[in-house]
């Protein structure tokens, strides 16, 4: 762009005029040489010098001191419900509705406010700040193919000495609050100067705690309520359960008796879907589950003893009941099952559990023996609820409800020790485990049974735990040195195929079916034994045929299994996958590696 501009002068101030004319060369001055000056001329030596008229400058690298932020917000309560509604109950809100829509002054009320509202939404559609913009295919495809990860964000225990995270808990609906256990579970290795307070942190600013629990005893675990995110339960070492209220402060609204409580300290809790959603249940390696409401914490409402012994002597002594139960390590429970839930026992059992029994048997429908050691984590799949996932010693393994004799699918046995396990919320085929020499492995079955897609070295300690987030991309991990790291995982670990899940039923449905012909054909087996006459054969002949019976077994389970997978290979999800795509998304596994007898 050109501008114009007038510029307006006196004719005075532009000074007299030039008058140019043509005129030639006329010399000024001529020097002439003179020779006998090179007798005076000296010559030197070549030489180099250098000049610098810049100003010297130095460079260098510092941290600038972090900036520490302060939050002060405000509560917002939402008003105008009557006493006896509780606004957090869907139930109680829809009925409330319901009633008011009815009466006449809602209608009036409705058409008065219709014209502003209609104007408002008139304005919103005009732009559509909603507009999906990648639901092309030719988009979808532009996902990152390689796994991959990054560290989010590092939050340290802020007392010292510096404590073992215990247990993890994010928020609900996709919070960004963390709320970190700490505590030394070492027999008599706990510093007696280290703080029993856990702390709460924002992922926003995790830089200093967005509040801090106080309690009485280090507290094992401490969970938020799935339904109101300013109430935590945590149960302690002492073996007692405490409520907080975030709104009331850092101090605990209500603890339990000691008499009514737990023996040992509290591995495990849970809250319970229930109408008042005050409800939840710990389990304890003394042996007992139990049940508690947070409006009454003296004492828990219902108490299961796991003495799972058929004795017919009622009248042991207490102490021979305590020496019989199965200490309680970790517990699982699903909202979308309210009645049962699951326990993972220190002797390696994991027990399936059923509240609406009446005995210790009834409620205890199921008994797998998982592990040698104690299980340290079992979980039900998100997606597939038959399915669930056990963590003990150094080995991962899958187990389906129906087949309570062997696991469908096992690792190999790690170096390391394992010590938690955790599904993915979005991906049904993702799950990772930590390990005691500080890494994090994320599975895919999927695309691997026998090896980890990726290996994270998340520390130079061991992790103890390790929480996932209800979107998936998040991972809350935590080590001996009182720090927690939060990873986030790309698209290659949170966003599922479009045939994923039919590829996960098939492979499920084909590997439990696989089980129970083994099974069956081992029952087969123990009952031929024990018919046979005793006295015409010797031990060594026993030895001979069950061995050869053994293979011919696997034989004939092997050879009618490829039968059975040959006439029904998957069902009829499974069946719109075309090749290609098989061959990516799964790999067959050996029938060897599924069968150890």
């Amino acid at each position: 762009m050109h501008a114009n501009f007038t510029y307006a002068k006196c004719r005075r101030e532009y000074g007299k005029q030039c008058k140019f004319s043509n005129w030639g060369p006329k010399m000024l001055e001529n020097l002439t040489p003179q020779p006998r000056l090179e007798d005076q001329w000296i010559p030197e030596s070549p030489c180099n010098r250098s000049t610098l008229i810049a100003v010297d400058m130095s460079l260098h690298d510092i941290n600038t001191v972090r900036a520490e932020y302060a939050e002060h917000g405000v509560y917002h309560v939402e008003g105008g419900w009557p006493k006896d509604v509780n606004m957090d109950d869907p139930e109680q809100v829809v009925r409330f509705r319901k009633k008011a829509e009815k009466d006449d002054s809602y209608m009036q009320a409705v058409l008065q406010m219709s014209n502003l509202t209609e104007h408002f939404i008139n304005q919103n559609n005009s732009i559509d700040i909603y507009e999906p913009y990648f639901i092309d295919p030719d988009c979808q495809q532009m996902h990152t193919i390689a796994p991959s990860f990054r560290t989010v964000a590092v939050m340290s225990d802020t007392f010292s000495p510096t404590r073992p995270v215990q247990h993890l808990s994010w928020s609900p609906d996709q919070g960004s609050l963390v709320a970190i256990s700490y505590a030394n579970m070492e027999f008599q290795m706990a510093d007696p100067l280290s703080s029993p307070d856990s702390l709460v942190f924002d992922l926003e600013d995790s830089t200093t705690p967005f509040i801090t629990i106080e309690s009485q005893h280090p507290i094992v675990t401490l969970e938020f309520n799935n339904r109101d995110s300013q109430c935590l339960a945590g149960g302690l070492v002492s073996g007692q359960v405490a409520y907080w209220d975030i709104r009331k402060g850092s101090a605990s609204v209500g603890i339990s008796n000691v008499k009514s409580s737990h023996r040992d300290p509290v591995r495990s809790l849970h809250w319970i879907n229930s109408k008042t959603s005050t409800e939840f249940y710990t389990g304890s390696s003394d042996g007992q589950v139990m049940w508690w409401d947070t409006r009454k914490l003296t004492e828990p409402t219902e108490v299961l003893f796991l003495d799972l012994s058929k004795s017919e002597n009622t009248d042991d002594p207490e102490w021979v009941k305590w020496a019989r139960s199965h200490g309680v390590t970790c517990l699982d429970y699903d909202p979308a099952i309210p009645i049962r839930f699951m326990i993972g026992t220190e002797t390696g059992q994991v027990f399936n559990g059923n509240r609406k029994g009446k005995t210790v048997f009834e409620k205890i429908s199921a008994t797998y023996n998982c592990h040698v050691g104690p299980v340290y984590s079992a979980q039900r799949n998100p997606t597939f609820l038959k399915n669930f996932l056990t963590v003990g010693d150094w080995q991962v393994r899958l187990w389906s409800e129906d087949v309570k004799d062997s696991p469908i699918m096992w690792s190999k046995r790690h170096e390391m020790r394992l010590t938690d396990g955790a599904w993915s919320e979005t991906k049904p085929s993702v799950f990772y485990t930590t390990r005691a020499d500080g890494c994090l492995d994320a599975w895919d079955v999927l695309q691997k049974q026998k090896d980890s897609i990726l290996t994270i070295k998340v520390s130079d300690e061991g992790l103890n735990c390790i929480r996932c987030h209800e979107g998936g991309a998040l991972l809350a991990v935590g080590d001996d040195c009182g720090k927690t790291y939060v990873i986030e995982m790309n698209d290659w670990f949170v966003t599922p195929g479009k045939n994923d899940k039919a590829l996960l039923t098939a492979m499920f449905d084909r590997e439990t079916r696989r089980e129970k012909i083994i099974e069956a054909k081992l029952r087969e087996l123990k009952l031929k034994t024990k018919s046979a006459p005793k006295d015409t054969i010797t031990v060594k002949d026993k030895q001979v045929q069950l061995a050869e019976a053994e293979a011919r077994i696997i034989e004939e389970a092997e050879r009618e299994f490829f039968e059975l997978s040959t006439v029904k290979q998957y069902d009829d999800k499974a069946d719109a996958v075309t090749e290609d795509e098989h061959d990516d998304g799964e790999e067959e596994v050996s029938f060897e590696d599924h069968i150890e007898l």
